[in-house]
């Protein structure tokens, strides 16, 4: 009656009514010493970083629950009905929680973070963001995170790294700290998996630096270092190519072009130029940012219009700078960490700004005096310049910072092919990345206060890792027909894409004697695809049973007792067919009043125990066989022919007996 009325009022059928159930709600939980998830659930949110402790140890227990009474809920695979304890995990692996229920299927990974990983939060995440994962160093780590955060990928090097990056061929590079003095770097490639490629270094160089490399398609390397200079005392930047083979093509050194003198802003500090970024232009030359001269210049990197390679085209910025800046009442760039050409030929800057701090000058020129002291600058932004090459002018177009964001060294900018600008901030460690509109709205950021990045770069991941699909079958993968077998099935992956299924029987089939296949499929959100198969046996339950009194072993025997008193023997064989110890129960039917049969065992008369179906043989290893003799009198003269039928068969079995489990004994007088 209340429904009725109800439908009434809004205007819907009662049966309409009745079938608006509310949609199953999700729960995922997960602990452990000092597990944390990260970010807070959300069933709309697939992917999840694991914090841990340094006494979580691998281990976390999993709660997944769907309010569907029906909905299936899987965690690696397995489906499981209540917590799950998953064991044995290291930085970067999955757990998998996948769930099916009324409201269709639902994929979940849980990354597991060691216990120095930083908190990552997700501060801004409006709409506008580009896709793809964001490439950091993080301390340690070497990360791809996705907006909440999340790792893709991760790989924990033991040892500091910086300049992460994608590379030719799906790879990338990533700088990694090496024991011995302060600028002393690998330059390490990495493929689809952070795993490594190739590992090089600059060559005839005391140092090779972290602060940017160049890996071109063919192989060929550009590396910048820090090189001191046993004349004048001084750390000159060195920026070298280097061919496929690891030959050197050209080395660069500050000392042979530049004048420490009058150009540095870094006072007495030996490390008077301080390369920080490397970028080949489209026809060759070498756009290079150099913090400690507040200036980044074009080399050019072979003989062309004028210049000889090595030369100077012209300096942007600094005290030299051969550009007149227009629009920008700071007179360009100052300690500058990254400085790029863009396609449109317009010069994009991560402009730091400096102060004075400690013993460290700072490095800003002062607009009104280049040549003059330098001035404080306490604020970074990034700067965004129209270069007229004719005329020398730079203009400036576009300018961005945020009030009380000064990032003392490090940091990038770089522009996103749709427009966005992805900043780094490097020092200042209140915001991490941020990824700015050009409207100078940030449309997404993240924060980490506990660890600086480097740099940031953007970039699609693609997950070309398939999943881990681990089987194991008990009992060494033989059976009995009619055997009810679990298998063990684990399915993973860390490609950053999710496990998607896990497909597999809950039990492996064994209605079928001979060798079968069971097969285990695991698909991830990329579609990579893992078949595992492992082969099994299914043999026949039924035990095997012959006769003998010479000869051979058969179904069948006939043993002639011509006239009374005449005895005969034979044997009979009871062999346990199964896969698995067990003892096996004989019967014997009845012979007639003409003809005593008894049954012997080890010399023992077990006819009573026979005949009842109540003997039984030891307890026989799979193959084993227990004999039981047979001694046939006849009482008769004019005995008629009989058979006896001995049939053995497993105690508690309820498989029919076949013909395979009997023998017949065919007593005949003549």
């Amino acid at each position: 009656m209340l429904l009725a009325l109800v439908s009434a009022l809004i205007g819907v059928p009662a049966a309409s009514v009745a079938s608006a159930a509310p949609a199953p709600t999700i729960e995922i939980t997960v602990t452990g010493d000092g597990v944390a998830l990260r970010p807070v659930f959300d069933p709309a949110v697939s992917r999840y970083g694991v914090a841990t402790s340094a006494a979580t140890g691998g281990r976390l227990t999993v709660a997944a629950t769907t309010s569907d009474p029906a909905g299936v809920v899987r965690v690696d695979g397995a489906v499981v009905t209540g917590p799950t304890e998953v064991a044995g995990l290291t930085t970067g692996e999955e757990v998998s929680v996948v769930v099916d229920d009324a409201a269709g299927h639902h994929a979940y990974a849980l990354v597991y973070l060691p216990a120095a990983f930083p908190e990552i939060t997700t501060v801004v995440d409006g709409p506008g963001v580009s896709d793809g994962n964001v490439l950091l160093t993080l301390g340690t780590f070497a990360v791809a995170l996705d907006r909440n955060g999340v790792p893709a990928q991760v790989r924990d090097f033991g040892t500091s790294v910086t300049d992460l990056k994608p590379a030719p061929h799906g790879h990338y590079t990533v700088m990694v700290r090496r024991p011995g003095a302060a600028s002393n770097w690998d330059l390490v490639e990495l493929d689809e998996q952070f795993g490594d490629v190739a590992t090089s270094r600059a060559v005839g160089l005391v140092n090779t630096d972290n602060h940017d490399v160049i890996l071109r398609p063919d192989g060929s390397r550009l590396f910048v270092a820090y090189e001191p200079d046993a004349v004048t005392g001084l750390v000159d930047a060195v920026i070298q190519e280097v061919d496929p083979a690891g030959a050197v093509v050209h080395t660069w050194d500050s000392g042979d072009v530049l004048d420490p003198a009058t150009e540095t802003t870094a006072g007495a500090s030996p490390d008077w130029a301080h390369i920080n970024s490397i970028q080949l232009l489209p026809d060759g030359d070498v756009l290079a940012s150099f913090r400690h001269l507040s200036a980044a210049l074009r080399i050019a990197w072979s003989d062309h219009d004028g210049f000889h390679r090595g030369d100077v085209v012209w300096r942007f910025g600094g005290r030299l700078s051969d550009f007149t800046f227009v629009g920008d009442p700071d007179g360009g760039p100052c300690a500058q960490h990254t400085v790029s050409r863009l396609p449109n030929g317009h010069l994009l800057v991560f402009d730091n700004g400096s102060a004075v701090l400690g013993a460290n000058p700072s490095y800003c020129v002062d607009p009104a005096d280049r040549l003059g002291p330098t001035v404080d600058r306490a604020a970074t932004r990034v700067t965004e310049y129209a270069l007229d090459e004719d005329a020398m002018t730079a203009t400036l177009v576009g300018s961005w910072s945020r009030p009380g964001r000064f990032a003392y060294f490090a940091g990038s900018a770089r522009r996103l092919p749709g427009g966005n600008t992805l900043v780094d901030w490097a020092a200042y460690q209140q915001a991490l990345v941020s990824e700015v509109a050009p409207d100078g709205t940030i449309v997404w950021e993240l924060a980490a206060p506990t660890v600086l990045s480097y740099r940031a770069e953007k970039a699609e991941v693609p997950d070309r890792t398939a999943p881990v699909v681990s089987v194991s079958l008990p009992g060494a993968a033989r059976y009995d027909r009619g055997d009810r077998v679990t298998p063990q099935v684990r399915c993973t992956d860390r490609g950053g894409s999710t496990l998607q299924s896990c497909t597999w029987a809950a039990s492996v089939p064994t209605g079928a004697v001979g060798t079968q296949t069971y097969t285990v499929t695991a698909v991830d959100g990329a579609g990579n695809t893992t078949v595992e198969r492992r082969e099994y046996v299914v043999t026949s339950p039924e035990p095997g049973i012959a006769v003998r009194s010479a000869g051979t072993w058969a179904a069948t025997k006939v043993l002639r007792l011509p006239r009374r008193g005449i005895v005969r023997r034979a044997l009979l064989r009871v062999t346990n067919t199964s896969v698995r110890a067990t003892d096996l129960a004989v019967t014997a039917g009845a012979a007639g009043s003409r003809y005593r049969v008894r049954y012997l065992a080890a010399g023992r008369d077990v006819t009573a125990e026979v005949r009842a179906g109540t003997w039984r043989t030891p307890v026989l290893a799979p193959g084993q066989a227990a004999l039981l003799e047979v001694v046939v009198k006849c009482r008769s003269s004019a005995a008629p022919r009989r058979r006896v039928e001995v049939r053995v068969g497993r105690p508690g079995s309820a498989d029919p007996v076949t013909p395979a489990s009997s023998v017949r004994l065919s007593l005949r007088g003549r």
